[in-house]
């Protein structure tokens, strides 16, 4: 007994940890959470309660969750460092994205105090062995009911809600961590279970219906390309930064620019400069950013399009530039997000994977520099590529833990007016600025820089300004987490400071490049012929900025991307 009971108290512990890590405030607050640790403790009684049930010679089985919980909880606490929620269940299967890249961002996450969670389990077999444990059960059956009863109690004290709305509470979308929080181990699990299935389910006529009369009615319809003068069509290069702030953009540290290169194309003639984008990724994290920009449609709030959808058919930007030379060029490997799949359904004639920066020697030139490399052999494609070309090109070395080995030594590393983590984050948009400003000196000595348009955006955040300058996220501002749109080679010049997201970029280069005769708009809108001042952040569903007569079909528009990207092949087999 006195074994099970020790047990119970880690597996608690450990969940309990996670619930003040990730949403209840940190350890700070151990003493003020007592709900959620009698929820903790609820759920670990009835998770270990089949221990009871076994014949001693298999309870040692008991091993198997006590040892796989708290791996699941480092995961999970560092996985919420990166991207403030829990991962999702069905995610955790998601082996194409295990590289060096993500252990490095694992290691680097890890705090001190994360050996709570790991200590415990570690003094379990040293304080009292399995072996005389259980020579001294007797009762099974009685020590299974005890058990049961001991958890509705701490349920009954965990559950408790005043309002006695019960069915919110297991019910209600909330964020992965809020719902850990609230619920526990036992409930969240299903809910994500539940969350995965309903995902994948047959659209009905009914929702068919929603669907039409939303794209009828909701969906701009204009084919004009009032925004775009230019005779010929342009080439698009889009690039699409890894981790890419806005804050940074006409920062100095040291008396020198950090990014002398978008400095200059955001003061430039002919470039919109929207400074406040709203980052709309779910747990798709960059690869939702991918599908976004290329499809114009908003992904999953609790899944990964890319890699269970990625199949498609989708609309897309590379489809809406007919007649163009599309390229796609990585810095990972073709799985990575499922990449070799998504970029065929995103209408991409040729992907460029790490394989081909390798095979070229384009890394060992750089010193394995990542993004030096991407720029160096996007750099040297240019003569080959037929005109009108899109060329899109994803970057990687902003993305934390910043490793010195794959980046240079900067003035800015050697600051002393800035926090480790800054130093490291900003020499790397340093470098990243050098490697687009190499790129588009490229496209001038090819004759290229004045009949291409060149559109940088980011993925998602990475470090908060508030954070950098100590000050808490509940005082944060739109100049503190948001992204950018820059798009430089346009016919307008403009600067947009109100909060837009990032489903509006598609829909905003469809203007800038005079590809309206495009049907499929996306669910987002140009910034160019709407007053868009507010983007629904999809964690929680509120509204960002000011809200507008168009709030309300951003908010509908996340439901029927959902049913859309479900039912994409009734609605997406014919091109547009």
């Amino acid at each position: 007994m006195q074994f099970f009971v020790l047990c119970v108290a880690v597996a608690a512990w450990q969940c309990f940890y996670v619930a003040l890590d990730t949403h209840l405030g940190g350890l700070g607050n151990v003493f003020h959470e007592w709900h959620a640790l009698a929820v903790a403790i609820a759920n670990a009684l009835v998770l270990l309660s089949p221990y009871w049930l076994l014949s001693p010679r298999w309870r040692g089985l008991i091993w198997i969750p006590m040892f796989l919980l708290p791996v699941w909880c480092l995961i999970q606490v560092t996985y919420c460092r990166a991207y403030e929620d829990l991962m999702p269940m069905r995610s955790l299967a998601m082996v194409g994205n295990v590289n060096n890249v993500l252990k490095d961002s694992f290691l680097a996450l890890l705090r001190w105090q994360d050996l709570l969670i790991v200590v415990p389990f570690l003094l379990l077999p040293l304080r009292l062995p399995l072996k005389s444990a259980i020579s001294s059960l007797t009762g099974h059956i009685k020590a299974f009911v005890i058990t049961l009863l001991a958890a509705l109690a701490f349920g009954v004290v965990g559950y408790y809600t005043p309002d006695g709305n019960y069915e919110k509470r297991f019910l209600y979308n909330f964020s992965n961590s809020d719902y850990f929080a609230l619920n526990g181990l036992l409930p969240y699990c299903c809910n994500s279970i539940y969350q995965a299935v309903s995902h994948s389910h047959t659209v009905t006529d009914g929702e068919r219906a929603a669907i039409d009369r939303f794209l009828q009615n909701q969906c701009p319809h204009y084919e004009d390309n009032t925004y775009c003068t230019a005779p010929l069509k342009r080439n698009l290069v889009l690039i699409v930064v890894e981790s890419l702030h806005t804050w940074p953009i006409g920062m100095q540290v040291e008396g020198r620019e950090v990014t002398p290169t978008l400095n200059r194309l955001v003061a430039a003639e002919g470039t919109i400069y929207a400074p406040h984008v709203l980052f709309q990724t779910g747990h798709g994290h960059s690869s939702d950013a991918h599908f976004m920009y290329n499809t114009g449609l908003l992904p999953l709030r609790d899944d990964v399009v890319a890699v269970y959808y990625g199949d498609g058919p989708y609309p897309s930007l590379a489809a809406a530039l007919k007649g163009y030379d599309c390229r796609m060029l990585v810095c990972d490997e073709k799985g990575y997000w499922n990449q070799a799949v998504t970029s065929q359904s995103y209408g991409f004639d040729t992907l460029y994977t790490r394989d081909q920066l390798e095979a070229s020697g384009a890394l060992q030139r750089h010193g394995n520099v990542d993004d030096a490399a991407l720029t160096d052999y996007a750099a040297t494609m240019l003569p080959r590529l037929r005109q009108p070309f899109f060329l899109e090109m994803v970057t990687m070395t902003m993305h934390t833990p910043y490793p010195q080995d794959k980046v240079r030594h900067s003035w800015i590393l050697d600051s002393d007016t800035l926090n480790a983590e800054a130093r490291g984050y900003l020499n790397c948009v340093n470098l990243t600025d050098s490697c687009i400003g190499a790129f588009i000196n490229a496209l001038r000595i090819n004759g290229l820089d004045n009949n291409t348009v060149v559109a940088i955006v980011s993925d998602h955040t990475q470090l908060y300004r508030n954070r950098v300058m100590g000050v808490s996220d509940y005082d944060a501002v739109p100049d503190d987490w948001g992204i950018p749109l820059l798009i430089a080679g346009c016919d307008t010049t403009l600067r947009y400071e109100p909060v837009i997201g990032q489903v509006d970029v598609f829909p905003t280069l469809l203007d800038v490049m005079g590809a309206n005769s495009y049907l499929w708009k996306g669910l987002g809108h140009s910034l160019l012929r709407y007053d868009i001042t507010s983007a629904i952040q999809p964690r929680n569903m509120s509204v960002l900025g000011d809200s507008t007569a168009l709030t309300p079909q951003q908010r509908e528009a996340w439901e029927i991307g959902r049913l859309l990207i479900m039912d994409r092949i009734h609605y997406f087999k014919t091109a547009n």
